[in-house]
């Protein structure tokens, strides 16, 4: 396993990291069950990966609980990654709420901590912006939590390049989570240049395009979980059809150069020298064999550039 410097934390992270988004089962996917989840996270461990990202909202607590306990044998060992800022009155997707006013937040941490089942969470990140609370006071209790040896690191998602400078006015940021992909590269115009520039650590998700990217769709028919009516992202009604179009373009070129696509998808995320880690969503023990298995024999930057041409 490769190993990247996360910024100015002094934290070393595996090029790949553990997405437990799927590992907390409903609302958002069908779970293969809490066994195969706690033997991803076995199989993860033991090829080397040493970062793992999750969120309260994911199984709406489920999946911070199952990485707790998994953990908790190896906590000194690895590096633990959390959200704060969706909350939900009840389990359903439409009770969830934005909510980063400082008190939430601490309210949230204090959670956290206990369904981790550790003392301190490694990198503490906003899920996602709030079009409702100015982002200063957020930013000034995660560094009242930071000084208190609550949180170790500060990390953003889902920010504009405009919004993190706005955070950066407070406290540092230590990481960015942007949504970054073949089919999704926005982040690389801007935001991402600009944390190279300022040495903040880049945790890139749905590197496969929460599954497109795997070669196994080639219509969007087949979705039977959040996907099917998504509001966000490539899954959107009107961004589908084309997203499709651009995967089987993908898919034809992989089968046709003899290689796999979601080696070619995680590689071309890595080979952005801005990118520290890769999350790469998993519930079973088979997502963490195929991708780290295929990364021992690297491809080549031009057979990278040779896919992000078609598109």
């Amino acid at each position: 396993m490769e190993y990247r410097k996360l910024g100015k934390t002094g934290m070393s992270v595996s090029v790949i990291g553990f997405g437990a988004w799927q590992i907390g089962g409903a609302p958002f996917w069908n779970s293969e069950g809490e066994k195969a989840s706690r033997e991803a996270i076995d199989a993860a461990l033991e090829s080397g990966i040493n970062l793992f990202d999750t969120a309260p909202v994911y199984g709406f607590g489920r999946s911070e609980t199952i990485l707790g306990e998994a953990l908790k044998s190896v906590r000194d060992n690895v590096i633990i990654a959390t959200k704060c800022g969706l909350r939900w009155h009840k389990e359903e997707l439409k009770a969830l709420y934005n909510d980063l006013k400082p008190a939430s937040v601490r309210l949230e941490v204090e959670a956290s901590l206990r369904r981790l089942n550790t003392d301190v969470i490694d990198i503490y990140q906003i899920h996602w912006p709030s079009k409702d609370d100015h982002i200063e006071p957020t930013m000034e209790e995660l560094a009242k939590l930071k000084e208190e040896g609550k949180i170790k690191a500060i990390g953003v998602s889902n920010f504009s390049t405009s919004l993190l400078k706005e955070a950066l006015k407070v406290i540092q940021v230590d990481s960015v989570q942007p949504r970054y992909n073949l089919l999704e590269p926005e982040a690389g115009e801007e935001l991402l240049p600009f944390c190279l520039e300022e040495e903040i650590g880049v945790l890139a998700y749905s590197p496969l395009s929460s599954g497109l990217l795997t070669g196994k769709y080639k219509s969007a028919s087949n979705f039977n979980d959040w996907r099917d009516a998504a509001k966000f992202g490539i899954f959107r009604k009107e961004a589908i059809d084309e997203g499709m179009k651009k995967v089987n373009l993908l898919i034809d070129k992989a089968e046709a150069d003899g290689v796999n696509l979601s080696q070619v998808a995680i590689e071309w995320v890595l080979n952005n020298q801005a990118v520290t880690s890769a999350l790469v969503g998993v519930k079973k023990p088979s997502h963490i064999t195929e991708n780290v298995i295929m990364l021992k024999n690297r491809l080549d930057s031009k057979i990278l550039l040779g896919f992000a041409e078609l598109l």
